[in-house]
C-alpha cells in the first residue's frame, strides 16, 4: 500500500508541473545569448511564459550548463497554471544576469527597461511575484528567497517636481537585497531598499530604505518595515525541516521547543532548483 502511495505521489507531482516548453526554451536561449552559450541550453522555459519584446541580453557570470535557469515551473504550488507569467527586456540597455543556478515560479513577471537585474547564485523566486526593473539597477544576493505574491519594484514610472527646491526627482532608484535574504509573502520591495545579508522579512511588508545598520540575522516587519529583533535565521535544509517537524509532532501546542540547533545545510536547497 505504501508503494502504491508513493506512486501516486509522484505521479501528483508530476501532474502538478507545467511541461517543458521546447520551442520556448530554444527560442529565448538563441535569441539573448551568443550562439556558443545558446546551444548549451542554459535556460529552460516551463508551460505558456509569455515573451514580450526581447531587445535587451541576458548575461551569465559563471559556468553555464543545461537547465541551470528554470522559469515557469510550479516552485511553491501556490499557484494555479493561468499563464499570465512574462519576460520582457525592453531596450538594448536591459540586461538581467545571472551568478548561478536560479528558479522563478510560475506566474511570475519579470519586466526590465533600461536597467540590470541581477540574480545571485541559487536565488528562488516564488509565483505570482512581479520584479520590476526601470532605469535603474535590482540586485538579489545569493540563496535568496523571495516567497509568493511579492512585488520588487524600483521605480514610480513617472517624474515629479519638487516646487520649493525647483528641481526633478529621479522616479527609479537602486534596490540592493542582500544574500540568504527571505522575503515573506504579499511583501513589497521599493526603490532605495538595501538589506543585509541573512535577513528575514515578515510577511505583508513594505521595505523602502536601507537596512545596513541592521545586524544580520535580524527580522524586519511593518509598513513601512522596522527592525523587530535579531539572532533569528531561517531554516534552509529540507531535511532539517524534516527534523523540527518531527520534534513538534508531539508538543503541537507549544510555540517554541528549547533544544541544540539542528545543523542546517543551506546548500541543500540546490536540490530543489
Amino acid at each position: 500500500m505504501s508503494i502504491v502511495r508513493r506512486i501516486l505521489g509522484s505521479l501528483e507531482a508530476r501532474l502538478s508541473q507545467p511541461r517543458l516548453s521546447l520551442w520556448r526554451t530554444l527560442y529565448v536561449n538563441f535569441r539573448l545569448l551568443p550562439f556558443k552559450e545558446a546551444v548549451k541550453l542554459p535556460i529552460f522555459i516551463y508551460g505558456k511564459v509569455r515573451l514580450f519584446i526581447l531587445s535587451g541580453k541576458v548575461q551569465f557570470n559563471s559556468t553555464i550548463y543545461r537547465g541551470m535557469v528554470k522559469i515557469g515551473v510550479n516552485g511553491d504550488s501556490f499557484s494555479l497554471f493561468d499563464n499570465s507569467g512574462y519576460i520582457q527586456l525592453a531596450d538594448k540597455n536591459s540586461i538581467i544576469e545571472f551568478d548561478g543556478p536560479c528558479r522563478i515560479a510560475l506566474n511570475t513577471k519579470v519586466r526590465v527597461v533600461c536597467g540590470r537585474l541581477k540574480f545571485g547564485e541559487n536565488t528562488r523566486i516564488g509565483s505570482n511575484c512581479r520584479i520590476i526593473c526601470n532605469g535603474a539597477d535590482i540586485t538579489i544576493g545569493r540563496y535568496t528567497g523571495v516567497t509568493f505574491d511579492c512585488q520588487i519594484m524600483n521605480s514610480g514610472f513617472h517624474y515629479m517636481y519638487d516646487i520649493n527646491e525647483q528641481a526633478y526627482i529621479n522616479r527609479s532608484t537602486d534596490i540592493r537585497i542582500g544574500s540568504f535574504n527571505w522575503i515573506g509573502n504579499h511583501s513589497f520591495v521599493s526603490g532605495n531598499t538595501v538589506t543585509p545579508d541573512y535577513t528575514i522579512v515578515a510577511q505583508d511588508s513594505l521595505l523602502n530604505k536601507s537596512y545596513v545598520d541592521v545586524p544580520e540575522y535580524s527580522l524586519l516587519a511593518g509598513i513601512p518595515a522596522k527592525f523587530i529583533k535579531t539572532g533569528i535565521k531561517r531554516v534552509f535544509s529540507p531535511e532539517t525541516e524534516r527534523k523540527i517537524n518531527n520534534l513538534f509532532k508531539n508538543h503541537q501546542k507549544d510555540k517554541i521547543i528549547h533544544c541544540d540547533e539542528i545543523y542546517d545545510d543551506f546548500k541543500a536547497i540546490i536540490q530543489e532548483m
